[in-house]
């Protein structure tokens, strides 16, 4: 049974997404969601209702204009279909569902103008597995996600064509941070993955490497000291006098405390943004508990962009230390490998292999190395590049975790050739370890991203 930290339950929650199951905290709020619309409702009823944002008034830098009469029936949905601008490149359908799993999330959490018939439209298409939203993979820029969240609305209203929007109902939903947290959720996702690989082949390397007693100092987290017990479980005590080796093996426990010290965090930001409202306009309540149509700044998630950075920079510094240790693995200073892994019949052998690894590494670090926050375009005086970094990291993310997968199977392949090579001499003269040494080693039901209590 996993501990309720933060990477457990968010690893619960994409399972939940993967299975189709219709969360029961969805379900739960339906109730609220239609309270709130009705007090919205009630609000528009009155003799002299408010200017209201993409409500009854243009959006965006028009927002002081009020929507002439005769477009008032069709502009709701008119906003959406006018908001899907070309685009020829869309996420992969597994983000297109996380995506829509994050809208119905942040509505449930309140103060969306959406009405509970449309709710419970976005509940049965999150359960139905043909529904595949069609979301483009950028468009993102100093007016928000709204292009892309566009599109995604536009796949709702196809599914249901015969739904007519209520008033404010086409704002709201091509409005809010979803479309950033949806792809940040699809990013993690895959972090679970690269743990996995990071903690298999850095067990294969220390069958080789020696490890030693100050690796299994005790860890705060529970997890970091399950994964340091798994990766030298198989290795051996350095012989007295033995020099040290360098310190990207020395840091082994270092940097995978690092490296899970950012996924948690990464996990923090999404499970609270995946809880709070994002909308604008919102309803709430006055201290006097009056309701009332409240302008609001929640459809930005800063936070997760940068937990998002943190996760990057992790990899990156992940990615030098694979390099250079396998640049030390092939270097002839490692018993029972020769330098450049060469043999009898091979003298030049993977002299190769690290020095792609390494410029893997320069490609991954030149386009994903720049962490400080840049703000760019703004409209209506405001900072709204916030979206445009946002969807950025979040981009980053995925590309760079296929990246650091290459390098860690580059070194797990020059692991396996090597021990192939030293399998085939041991099968002449009879090393009992060669076998051992030549599998992939089993986890033995070790759950990375799970910690039995």
């Amino acid at each position: 049974m996993p501990h309720s930290d933060e990477i457990s339950l968010l690893a619960e929650l994409i399972s939940d997404i993967r299975s189709g199951r219709v969360l029961a905290e969805l379900s739960e709020a339906r109730a609220h969601i239609a309270e709130q619309y009705q007090a919205f409702e009630d609000i528009m009823a009155a003799d002299a209702p408010p200017h209201i944002y993409g409500v009854n008034t243009l959006p965006g830098h028009r927002e002081g204009e009020p929507m002439p009469a005769d477009f008032a029936s069709s502009y709701q949905r008119d906003l959406i279909h006018n908001h899907c601008l070309p685009q020829t490149e869309f996420v992969d359908r597994e983000t297109a569902r996380f995506i829509h799993l994050a809208k119905c999330l942040t509505i449930s959490a309140g103060g969306a103008l959406i009405s509970p018939d449309l709710y419970q439209i976005l509940l049965d298409l999150s359960a139905d597995p043909e529904f595949a939203p069609q979301i483009p993979a950028g468009a993102s820029y100093s007016s928000g996600d709204v292009i892309p969240a566009a599109y995604w609305a536009r796949s709702v209203l196809a599914a249901r064509p015969d739904y007519e929007l209520k008033p404010g109902e086409g704002m709201a939903l091509i409005n809010g941070a979803f479309i950033h947290i949806g792809t940040a959720l699809a990013g993690f996702a895959r972090l679970e993955k690269a743990w996995t690989t990071y903690l298999e082949t850095t067990r294969q390397f220390l069958m080789r490497v020696p490890a030693n007693d100050a690796f299994m100092t005790p860890a705060a987290q529970p997890r970091v000291e399950a994964a340091l017990r798994f990766v030298t479980e198989t290795s051996r005590y350095p012989a007295p006098g033995d020099l040290q080796p360098p310190v990207s093996v020395r840091a082994i426990p270092q940097t995978l405390s690092a490296f899970h010290t950012s996924i948690a965090g990464f996990a923090r930001e999404l499970l609270a943004s995946l809880s709070q409202p994002s909308s604008n306009p919102r309803i709430g309540k006055t201290g006097q508990g009056d309701a009332r149509i409240l302008p609001s700044g929640s459809f930005l998630a800063p936070s997760l962009s940068l937990a998002t950075g943190q996760v990057i920079d992790s990899i990156l510094m992940l990615g030098w230390t694979l390099v250079r240790r396998m640049e030390y693995f092939l270097s002839g200073q490692v018993e029972g490998v020769a330098r450049d892994g060469t043999g009898p019949n091979d003298p030049i052998g993977l002299i190769q292999w690290p020095k792609l690894a390494a410029a893997n590494l320069e490609h991954m670090r030149m386009l994903n190395s720049r962490r400080v926050f840049a703000s760019g375009g703004a409209t209506s005086y405001g900072v709204e590049d916030f979206w445009t970094y946002g969807m950025i990291v979040a981009q980053q993310l995925s590309g760079c975790l296929q990246q650091l997968q290459d390098i860690m199977d580059m070194e797990q392949s020059v692991q396996r050739q090597t021990s192939n090579d030293r399998s085939m001499q041991a099968g002449e003269t009879g090393d009992p370890g060669a076998a051992r040494a030549s599998r992939l080693p089993e986890a033995a039901g070790f759950r990375p991203f799970e910690v039995s209590s």
